[in-house]
């Protein structure tokens, strides 16, 4: 029992030891960096956050935004709807889509403070393609080649930075 006893009480100097050279070092490192512990796939009740990117910092609307009227959308509605197009089929059964942000003439804008972030494609609510695109000046505008069979249903969202996520849906005739 005494061997038992001595060795928990080595295992806890130790701790304690490798514990205060941690804290020593944090204290006196001298670098403008602060270092990250990763955070776990298991920790769902850490604290700890990862630091966001400058670009994930000026993404601050995250809610599904509706029309109020889509029968008459509004020039702001429009420029956050995706505009789909489905173009013909090839021979080996692809037909394209072409995606667009903005409709009848009225372009989303691109600046380094207000873009569409992202472009997801689904197909009967698979997902297919989630594009991200960098606060550059970039159009968000794609042709994409999918196969497809009549009664398909493709949806596509947008995500706007500053003004949620705007959403448009087409059915394969």
């Amino acid at each position: 029992m005494e061997r038992r006893e001595a060795f928990k009480k080595i295992g806890i100097m130790a701790l304690a030891g490798t514990a205060s050279l941690l804290f020593f070092n944090a204290c006196t490192n001298n670098e403008t960096e602060t270092a990250v512990a990763p955070i776990s796939e298991n920790s769902a009740n850490d604290s700890v956050a990862a630091p966001k990117s400058a670009r994930e910092k000026l993404i601050i609307n995250r809610q599904k935004v509706s029309m109020v009227d889509p029968q008459n959308p509004t020039d702001f509605e429009l420029k956050h709807t995706p505009d789909l197009v489905l173009g013909t089929t090839d021979e080996k059964g692809n037909t394209s889509l072409t995606v667009g942000i903005g409709q009848k003439g009225i372009i989303h804008p691109s600046t380094p403070e207000h873009w569409i972030d992202y472009i997801k494609i689904f197909v009967n609510e698979q997902l297919m393609v989630d594009l991200q695109y960098m606060n550059l000046p970039i159009r968000p505008y794609g042709q994409f080649y999918l196969q497809l069979k009549k009664g398909d249903i493709i949806r596509v969202e947008s995500g706007c930075n500053l003004h949620g996520i705007y959403e448009n849906s087409i059915t394969v005739s």
